[in-house]
């Protein structure tokens, strides 16, 4: 007789628990062995801004990607941490860490074990000849020994020289670590998750407070480094204070010690506007967008033709526009690459420039709103994790030699480099009714309607009944001529209580669906958007199954089974992605969750030809700019048949012209007319 014990026997629990212990150890040695660990080496104290982005953010989307990641920091690296802790990683990234005694024996211990090394830099460090006091302002305003730097740029130049490449911010830091022999690639600084809910939270708080009548000019500079970089601005901003009263100029302090962060001594301009500068405590990273929303217009000047000025990131020009505030930049290299001027922002290159795009802004609120919203569209994807996860993936296959695995990250990498920005078409909207805070929820579910209030209750109740609890709601009325607005507001008045956030919108004049579901998705805060058409329903467990697999998953979509209702009752299972089989035709409905920084980066959907197709067109541009969606079978979503639905009245019925008009737009498709 076999003895079995049962279920919750201590013995059996024993070994339960020691199998899976050995399961997990099994999996992290074969990741670390599988060329997926990474190193990650820091020069500078964690609690530094530089740290934070270009190391801790960019190990956050590593281990996003799968890797194991390890970080550390330069003093770790010590004769006992050599002997003991030394292992096989496949690649270690070393940020800003000066060449020692003890990172040369670190090094050459990696090189035996084919370790691939690469150096981090995000200033013109290493440079040797570059150093003197017309260069870098610091020199001048900190009284700091030119021996001193030049010691140190001397160590940062030798571990640059002992790494395989280079990783950096701007191209101009590329240019220059090229001429220094080394393979240069670019990875942009950025902002992660977290930073994204923070900056709208702090956005909306914004947004409802009151308006105490001032018209704040922020400028976020953290050190006393950027006298000259502020000169350049100073003569014009002096002079729009003394021109609009109302104007204040927002400037930064030390929260210990009090001292100014810019010396407004050394600008006789500002004798006599005491009463219109506000100061500021200088905040922490993660608390510096609450500062940031505070402003109406974001400065960031530099001193032109200064090779350490070329290099800087554009980080004040991506802040600013998380929070929905437009920037007027130096036209330095890194602010021109990232800036398309009169749309995302401004550049200025003189005094009159400056002067004159301060005075537009402070005139215009609406032209702020409208710049501040694109550089938002602009910012998520190339400056957030989605963009990050794409460039990292590049680097490190190119790094470690496994380019080939992926035929497309070459493609990936040509796409985020394009000059051609696509900017979602958002004209503007009425707002009918709107409730909730600041808070932003998961997931956001935008309802376009025209003409469909008979079904509007059903879909709408469908989204009350979600299991999600965090959950944002945006209907946009299409200029209906039945009852549908009304029939929406009188649903808002009873339900709306239930979303995070809950808006109601209306058109101006008819859009069309593209445009009403932009407008939709520009107004949702949450970063993981649904469109469900005003005939549609959702399953309750629909949004929360989504939402948990792109909350785990790099994919840019997640789509749903489709339970068919009404005129048919066929049920289409969710399909894996494929471009070949999109190529042929579309079978992924527009009930997909999508990232947000996904829309905004292939352009939102598009008014053309497409009528009823511009779903299929969306995932055309996700499958040119390299994003995919995942399906998710067990989550379901009702799709009802019948005679009025736009694809049976409009599409079906200009069919070969639907067909040529995408076909024009995409090339590569073979989807025919019939």
């Amino acid at each position: 007789m076999r003895w079995v014990p049962r279920r919750d026997h201590p013995i059996r629990r024993f070994f339960r628990t020691v199998g899976d212990t050995f399961l997990r150890v099994a999996a992290l040695f074969g990741r670390r062995n599988n060329n997926r660990h990474v190193l990650c080496v820091s020069g500078e104290p964690f609690f530094s801004a530089g740290h934070i982005y270009r190391i801790e953010r960019v190990a956050g989307t590593l281990s996003e990607m799968g890797y194991v990641v390890d970080v550390i920091g330069i003093d770790a690296i010590t004769r006992k941490w050599r002997k003991s802790k030394v292992r096989r990683p496949a690649v270690v990234l070393i940020w800003r860490a000066a060449w020692n005694r003890n990172l040369a024996k670190a090094i050459s211990a990696w090189r035996r074990k084919g370790v691939r090394i690469i150096f981090d830099v995000d200033d013109y460090m290493f440079d040797t000849t570059l150093v003197h006091a017309d260069n870098i302002d610091g020199i001048r305003s900190q009284n700091i020994e030119v021996n001193d730097v030049i010691r140190h740029y001397h160590a940062i130049r030798q571990t640059l020289d002992s790494a395989d490449a280079c990783i950096v911010p701007t191209q101009s830091l590329a240019k220059g670590v090229a001429i220094c022999g080394k393979p240069p690639f670019v990875s942009v600084n950025g902002f992660d998750a977290e930073t994204y809910r923070v900056s709208r939270e702090a956005f909306l708080r914004r947004r409802l407070a009151p308006n105490d009548g001032h018209v704040r000019i922020g400028y976020a500079a953290g050190s006393r480094t950027h006298q000259r970089d502020f000169a350049v601005a100073a003569p014009a901003i002096a002079t729009v204070l003394r021109e609009r009263r109302e104007c204040l100029l927002v400037l930064f302090r030390d929260a210990q010690s009090g001292r100014e962060l810019l010396d407004l001594s050394e600008f006789s301009e500002f004798q006599g506007l005491e009463s219109q500068i506000e100061w500021r405590d200088f905040t922490s990273l993660d608390r510096l967008p609450e500062e940031l929303a505070r402003f109406d217009v974001n400065i960031a000047p530099l001193e032109l033709g200064n090779v350490y000025c070329e290099a800087k990131s554009e980080i004040k020009y991506f802040e600013s526009a998380l929070v929905s505030v437009p920037t007027i930049a130096s036209p330095t290299q890194p602010f021109r690459d990232a800036i398309i001027h009169g749309v995302t922002g401004f550049l200025a290159d003189d005094t009159a420039a400056w002067h004159d795009q301060i005075t537009r802004l402070v005139a215009e609120p609406r032209l702020r709103a409208e710049v501040g919203q694109a550089a938002l569209h602009h910012v998520l994807h190339r400056y957030g994790p989605d963009g990050r996860r794409q460039t990292l993936d590049s680097i490190f296959r190119r790094v470690q030699g496994t380019e080939c695995q992926s035929g497309t990250t070459t493609h990936l990498e040509f796409l985020n480099q394009c000059s051609m920005v696509r900017l979602p078409n958002v004209p503007p909207v009425e707002i009918v009714r709107q409730t909730g805070g600041h808070a932003v929820a998961k997931v956001a579910v935008v309802v376009p309607v025209f003409n469909y209030g008979n079904y509007l209750p059903e879909a709408l109740d469908s989204v009350v009944k979600q299991t999600l609890d965090s959950i944002e709601l945006i209907v946009i009325d299409d200029r209906s001529t039945d009852a549908s607005l009304e029939i929406a507001e009188e649903w808002f008045e009873r339900h709306g209580s239930r979303f995070v956030r809950a808006t109601l919108l209306r058109n101006a004049e008819n859009r069309g669906l593209p445009i009403t579901r932009n407008i939709g998705f520009a107004h949702a805060e949450a970063p993981f958007i649904l469109p469900l058409d005003a005939d549609n329903t959702l399953e309750p467990e629909c949004l929360s199954r989504l939402h948990q697999h792109l909350s785990h998953s790099p994919c840019s979509a997640a789509h749903p089974t489709l339970q068919k209702f009404g005129l048919c009752t066929e049920r289409n299972t969710a399909l894996d992605w494929s471009p070949e089989r999109l190529r042929q035709g579309n079978y992924i409905d527009a009930m997909a969750m999508v990232r947000k920084s996904a829309w905004a980066h292939v352009g939102g959907y598009s008014k053309g030809r497409f009528i009823g197709w511009e779903d299929y067109e969306l995932w055309c541009k996700f499958v040119e700019c390299g994003l995919w969606s995942d399906p998710v079978p067990d989550a379901v979503a009702g799709y009802r048949v019948h005679d009025a639905s736009m694809l049976r009245s409009i599409t079906n019925r200009s069919l070969p012209a639907v067909v040529a008009a995408i076909r024009t737009a995409h090339p590569w498709l073979t989807v025919q007319a019939a």
